[in-house]
C-alpha cells in the first residue's frame, strides 16, 4: 500500500512539473517578443470568469455603483434600449461628482438608427446633464472616406471597418469580454468575460481606450440635438491623404465574394441615388460584353446616372477568325451585346446607356474597370483596377483581384480622364444599325449556345 502511494505522489509531481515547464515555455514565447509586448504581473486569485450574460450583467451594474474615480466603457455600439444601464450610470455621476466616465462607440454602429432610437441619441441625455464627468466618442475607420463613403450604404458600410474592442474598466477592475453592451448580450447571447482586479492592467487599457478616443469623433451637445465632432490636432483622413485605395478579391470557386459585393453596391447607389442633383456618370469597360444578370439589371434600369459602355468589337476580340469553332465566340459576344441593348431602350434608358465598341486596326481589345464621374463634371473621382471583366466568369468560376481607387487629386483626376479618353479614341457608337449589318449577322445555333455556356464566357 505504502509503495501505491509513493508512486502515485511521483507521478502527480511529474505531471505537475511538466506543467509548470509548459507554462514556462509559454511565457518564454512572450519573453522572446519584448519589448515589444507588454507585460504585467498578476496572482490567479485575482482573475475571475464570469459564465454567463446575466451575472456579466450583475457585475457590470454593481461596478458602477462602487465606481469612485473613473469608468470606461468601449464596445461596438450600446443597445438603444439600456435605459437601466444608463440610468445607472447617472446615478453614479449624480452621487459622486468627481467620477469621470468615458465611453467609446463605433461612429458607423453608434449612430446607425433602429427606428427606435442610436446609441448616440441614448446617450446624449447623460452627457448633456454631466457635461464636464462624461466623454462620449465615436470611432470612424480612416479606411471609409470621400466618395466610398457617398456610395456606401448604411449597415454595408460597417464592413469597411469597425471600433470592435470590448473594455469594461471600473477604477482598479476591469472586464474583458467580446460581448457588446445590449439586451441579448445580456440575457440569452453567450461570449466569455473575464474580470480582472488590478489597477496597472485596468490603467493600461483605459490609456488604450482613451487614446483611440482621442482619434474619435466627439458626441457633443448641438442645442436640442447632438453632433460629432473630431477633436482639435486629429488629422482628418480626407484632408491627411487625397486617395484612397480598396483591395478587393474575388474567389468564387473558394466561396470568397468581396468584390462582387462591393461593386454591385457601390453600382446600384452610384445608378440609383436620386437624392443627387444633376446626374453622375460612369464609364464600364469589359474585353467581353457579358455581364453578370445584377450588374446588368442594375445598370439597365439606372434613374441617377448616365452610364457609357465600352466593349470589344467582333475584330478586336482575340477570337476573332480563330481555327475551329472558337471563331463563333465573338459573333455570342455580338448576341449578349444586342439583347442589352435592346433590354436598354425597352426600359426607357435608350438616352442614358450608350455602347461603344473599340476597333483598331491590328489590335485586339482586353482593357477592363470603371470610372466613375460627379454630376457636372469632366474629371473621374474613382476608378477600378484588376482583372475583373464584370460577367459571370469573374464571379463565379475565376480567381480576380481588383482596387478601387478614389481621388480628390487634380493632377490624378486628369491622368485617369485622359487614361479613358484614349481608350475612347478608337471607339465607335452602337447603334440599331450596328447589329443590321451583314457581318454582324449570328447563326441561331449561336443563341442558344450562348446561353448554355455563358458562364463560360
Amino acid at each position: 500500500m505504502a509503495t501505491c502511494v509513493r508512486l502515485l505522489a511521483t507521478q502527480t509531481a511529474k505531471a505537475r512539473q511538466s506543467d509548470e515547464d509548459y507554462v514556462a515555455k509559454t511565457r518564454q514565447l512572450f519573453h522572446d517578443n519584448r519589448p515589444a509586448l507588454p507585460r504585467f504581473v498578476v496572482q490567479g486569485e485575482t482573475v475571475t470568469p464570469i459564465l454567463s450574460p446575466s451575472k456579466f450583467y450583475r457585475e457590470m451594474k454593481d461596478h458602477i455603483k462602487k465606481a469612485q474615480k473613473s469608468i470606461t466603457l468601449a464596445a461596438l455600439y450600446l443597445g438603444h434600449t439600456e435605459n437601466d444601464l444608463v440610468e445607472a450610470l447617472s446615478e453614479a455621476l449624480r452621487s459622486r461628482p468627481g467620477l469621470k466616465v468615458n465611453i467609446l462607440l463605433d461612429s458607423l454602429r453608434g449612430t446607425r438608427d433602429s427606428g427606435k432610437g442610436s446609441s448616440a441619441s441614448l446617450l446624449y441625455p447623460l452627457l448633456k446633464a454631466y457635461p464636464n464627468q462624461v466623454r462620449v466618442s465615436m470611432y470612424h475607420t480612416p479606411d471609409l472616406s470621400g466618395l466610398l463613403k457617398q456610395v456606401m450604404p448604411p449597415r454595408f458600410n460597417e464592413g469597411i471597418g469597425l471600433m470592435h474592442m470590448k473594455v469594461y474598466a471600473f477604477d482598479d477592475t476591469l472586464i474583458m469580454s467580446g460581448a457588446n453592451m445590449s439586451h441579448d448580450y445580456f440575457t440569452n447571447r453567450q461570449d466569455r468575460y473575464v474580470m480582472f482586479k488590478s489597477m496597472d492592467i485596468s490603467e493600461y487599457y483605459c490609456d488604450l481606450v482613451k487614446a483611440v478616443s482621442d482619434l474619435s469623433y466627439g458626441l457633443q451637445d448641438n442645442g436640442d440635438t447632438f453632433q460629432l465632432k473630431i477633436g482639435d490636432g486629429v488629422p482628418d483622413p480626407d484632408a491627411s491623404y487625397d486617395t484612397t485605395l480598396h483591395p478587393l478579391i474575388q474567389m468564387g470557386p473558394l466561396g470568397i465574394r468581396q468584390d462582387e459585393r462591393v461593386t454591385l453596391s457601390v453600382l446600384d447607389h452610384i445608378l440609383h441615388d436620386q437624392e443627387l442633383e444633376g446626374s453622375a456618370k460612369v464609364f464600364i469597360t469589359s474585353g467581353y460584353f457579358n455581364f453578370e444578370k445584377r450588374y446588368s439589371q442594375s445598370i439597365i434600369h439606372t434613374k441617377a446616372a448616365n452610364v457609357g459602355l465600352i466593349a470589344a468589337s467582333p475584330e478586336a476580340n482575340g477570337f476573332f477568325n480563330s481555327a475551329g469553332i472558337s471563331k463563333y465566340i465573338p459573333p455570342a459576344y455580338t448576341l449578349i451585346e444586342q439583347r442589352f441593348f435592346n433590354d436598354a431602350k425597352a426600359a426607357g434608358n435608350a438616352d442614358r446607356i450608350k455602347i461603344e465598341e473599340y476597333a483598331r486596326k491590328g489590335w485586339t481589345y482586353h482593357a477592363k474597370g470603371l470610372w466613375v464621374y460627379p454630376p457636372d463634371s469632366d474629371l473621374p473621382v474613382m476608378t477600378t483596377i484588376g482583372s475583373p471583366n464584370f460577367g459571370y466568369r469573374s464571379i463565379v468560376r475565376d480567381l480576380e483581384a481588383q482596387l478601387f481607387l478614389v481621388t480628390s487629386n487634380l493632377g490624378l483626376r486628369k491622368s485617369l480622364h485622359e487614361e479613358l479618353s484614349s481608350l475612347r479614341k478608337y471607339a465607335y457608337p452602337v447603334t440599331d444599325e450596328t447589329f443590321k449589318a451583314p457581318e454582324r449577322q449570328v447563326p441561331v445555333w449561336v443563341g442558344g449556345a450562348s446561353r448554355a455556356i455563358r458562364t463560360m464566357l
